[in-house]
C-alpha cells in the first residue's frame, strides 16, 4: 500500500510521526508474552519522493518492514535470519528464540541478553539496531548483518587443506584474528560480563577482514541473580555433533568448549573465558580439537576436567609447519585444568600476544630460547645499524680466514 503525503514539490519537508509502542512486561511466573495490537504487521514508515511526467510528490510505501532473505544459524536458545530492512535498504540480523525452548525463564534470558549486547559498544561486538515483538507476540532483536563466514569453517577448510586458506590465513592472521576476540571479550569483562560459550562457531570474520564476536545468548553478569534456564533445550546435531552445541538445563555452555569449573557447575569467572578462548586459538592453530575424538558427554565431561591437552607444538598436519613454539606454550598456560594457574586475566593474555610480536616471551624450551635470542640480535641490528654495516666487512673476512684456514688443515 503506498501513502500520498503530499502532491507537490517538497519545499519545507514532510513531519512523520510513527511511533510503535508495546505495554508487554515479562515476570518471573510469565507464561506467554502479551502484545500490544501496535506492533502486529509493522511496517516501512520512511518517505520517498516520486516522479510521474511533470508531477514530483512524497508518498510512504507501507510495506513489510523485514522481507526474510535466508536462515543464518541457531544456537541453543536462539535463531538467527537475515532479512531485509525496507525501511532502510540494507540487510540485517533479527534473533529470536527458537519455537521449542520459549518459556518465562527464557523470554528473561532473551530480555537479558538485549541488554547485555546493547551496553557492549566494541568494534569486535556485534551492534544491535532495535528490539521488538513480531505478529506472534515474540520479542526480538535486530543487528547488524555481518557478511562473512565463522571461524569454525575456516578451521574446517585450513584442516582440508585448501591451499588459498592457507596463504590467507598464515600464523601471524590468526594471532591477529585471535586479538580481536581476546579484545572483545577483554571490553566485556570490564562490564562484568562473561560470555560462557566462546567457540569457533560464534566468531565471525568479515568479507572485508573485520572480527566479530557473536552470541552472547547465555552470558552472565556478575551478581545478577536472574537464573540460568533449567529447561534443557533439544540439541540440534551439527555437523560436527551435539558436543559442539551449545546447551541449557543441567550444563549451560557448549561441552567441547567449556572449562573444567564450567562443567561442575561451580561459580564461574573471567577465567572461564580464558579457558575457551586458549581452546580455540589452539584449534585455530593447530587445525584440530584436542577432544574432537571424545564420543559421548560423559567421556566428554571426564576429559575436560581430567586429560591433560596435548602440547600444541606436538599436533601434527600436513599442511602447515608446527605451532609456533612461543604460542604453543601460550595455549598450555591458558589449557591450565587450575584457573589459578591459568592467565588471570583476558588482559594478561593480550600483554603476553602483544609483547611477543616484540620477542619479549618466556624461555619455556630449546626453541623458545634460540627464536628469543634471535629476536635480541634483530633488535641490535635495528639499534644500531651503521655499527653492523661497519662491522660487516671484518666479520666477513673472519668467517673467509677461518674457511681457508680450515681448508688448509684438511689438505695436510
Amino acid at each position: 500500500m503506498t501513502m500520498v503525503v503530499n502532491d507537490t514539490v517538497l519545499s519545507t519537508g514532510v513531519g512523520l510521526d510513527a511511533t510503535v509502542a508495546s505495554d508487554a512486561r515479562i515476570g518471573a511466573a510469565v507464561s506467554q508474552v502479551p502484545v500490544s495490537q501496535s506492533m502486529v504487521g509493522r511496517t516501512t514508515v520512511l518517505p520517498r519522493v516520486e516522479t510521474v511526467g511533470a508531477h514530483t510528490r512524497v508518498v510512504v510505501d507501507e510495506l513489510r518492514r523485514f522481507d526474510l532473505l535466508k536462515q543464518l544459524g541457531e544456537g541453543g536458545l536462539g535463531e538467527v535470519t537475515g532479512v531485509l530492512d525496507n525501511d532502510i535498504g540494507r540487510r540485517v540480523a533479527i534473533k529470536r528464540l527458537r519455537g521449542e525452548v520459549k518459556s518465562a525463564t527464557t523470554a528473561l534470558r532473551f530480555a537479558e541478553e538485549v541488554r547485555t549486547v546493547g551496553q557492549l559498544e566494541h568494534p569486535n561486538i556485534v551492534p544491535i539496531h532495535d528490539v521488538g515483538v513480531d505478529e506472534s507476540g515474540d520479542y526480538y532483536f535486530v543487528m547488524k548483518y555481518i557478511d562473512g563466514e565463522t571461524l569454525e569453517s575456516i578451521i574446517e577448510k585450513l584442516a582440508a587443506g585448501d591451499v588459498n586458506y592457507h596463504i590467507q590465513y598464515g600464523f601471524e592472521r590468526r594471532v591477529q584474528i585471535f586479538t580481536s576476540v581476546l579484545e572483545a571479550v577483554a571490553f566485556a569483562h570490564t562490564k562484568g560480563i562473561v560470555h560462557r560459550d566462546i567457540k569457533p562457531a560464534n566468531v565471525m570474520i568479515g568479507a572485508y577482514g573485520e572480527v566479530v564476536l557473536m552470541d552472547w545468548g547465555i552470558a552472565k553478569r556478575t551478581g545478577n541473580a536472574l537464573p540460568d534456564p533449567t529447561e534443557a533445550a533439544p540439541h540440534k546435531v551439527g555437523r560436527r555433533g551435539t558436543l559442539f552445541e551449545t546447551r541449557t538445563g543441567e550444563l549451560v555452555g557448549t561441552p567441547a568448549y567449556a572449562s573444567p569449573e564450567q562443567v561442575r557447575g561451580e561459580k564461574i569467572d573471567e577465567r572461564t573465558d580464558v579457558y575457551s578462548l586458549s581452546l580455540l586459538f589452539y584449534e585455530f592453530l593447530c587445525l584440530k580439537h584436542p577432544l574432537e575424538s571424545k564420543q559421548t558427554l560423559t567421556e566428554m565431561l571426564d576429559a575436560v576436567q581430567n586429560e591433560k591437552v596435548l602440547h600444541a607444538s606436538g599436533v601434527s598436519s600436513p599442511y602447515q609447519a608446527p605451532t609456533p613454539a612461543e604460542l604453543a606454550w601460550f595455549t598450555a598456560k591458558g589449557l591450565e585444568k587450575d584457573p589459578t594457574k591459568r592467565f588471570q586475566s583476558v588482559r594478561e593474555m593480550i600483554d603476553r600476544i602483544e609483547r611477543r610480536a616484540e620477542g619479549d616471551f618466556p624461555i619455556q624450551c630449546p626453541i623458545t630460547l634460540s627464536k628469543r635470542a634471535l629476536y635480541v640480535q634483530r633488535r641490535f641490528i635495528d639499534r644500531h645499524p651503521y655499527f653492523v654495516m661497519g662491522a660487516l666487512p671484518l666479520v666477513v673476512l673472519a668467517m673467509l680466514g677461518a674457511f681457508i684456514r680450515t681448508i688448509m688443515i684438511l689438505a695436510r
